[in-house]
């Protein structure tokens, strides 16, 4: 499963690293879209400047799935731009459309990814959490083994 879980972390960062760098320094042509509702939500995101957020946060995350820095949180926060690549590539440019693979890929290498690393967020499923000082133990059996 260890292996498996590696060659989902290349391919997502295969993606997310390249289409990050491009960007911020041209290696290929950016794909505007060829439908005109696709077209629209590029050219506005890529107005408002969002689209260098979308891109920064994709470099991000590529480059935390190979490091494995910050690896949980860079899934998470990368979970609304790979839904909105998913969208983009699919319900915009057309859903039987090559575009529409690489939307999917994208969308379920980070949904595998997540679940991979599900023991990261258990806590965040915490059905009654108190809140806590930074530096003190989680539980009463953690402040035991401190003192």
């Amino acid at each position: 499963m260890k292996h498996a879980i590696w060659w989902v972390r290349l391919i997502f960062a295969a993606w997310m690293i390249p289409a990050g760098i491009n960007h911020f320094y041209p290696l290929f042509p950016q794909p505007l879209g060829n439908q005109p509702l696709s077209r629209e939500l590029f050219l506005a995101l890529r107005d408002s400047h969002l689209f260098d957020l979308v891109k920064a946060v994709e470099l991000i995350a590529g480059l935390s799935v190979i490091t494995g820095y910050y690896l949980p949180l860079a899934l998470v926060l990368c979970m609304p731009v790979s839904f909105c690549v998913w969208y983009w590539d699919t319900a915009l440019q057309g859903w039987w459309t090559a575009s529409a693979i690489y939307g999917w890929a994208v969308l379920l290498c980070n949904l595998a990814l997540c679940l991979a690393y599900l023991d990261s967020y258990r806590s965040m499923f915490t059905l009654r959490a108190t809140p806590r000082w930074l530096g003190s133990p989680a539980t009463a059996v953690d402040a035991e083994a401190l003192s």
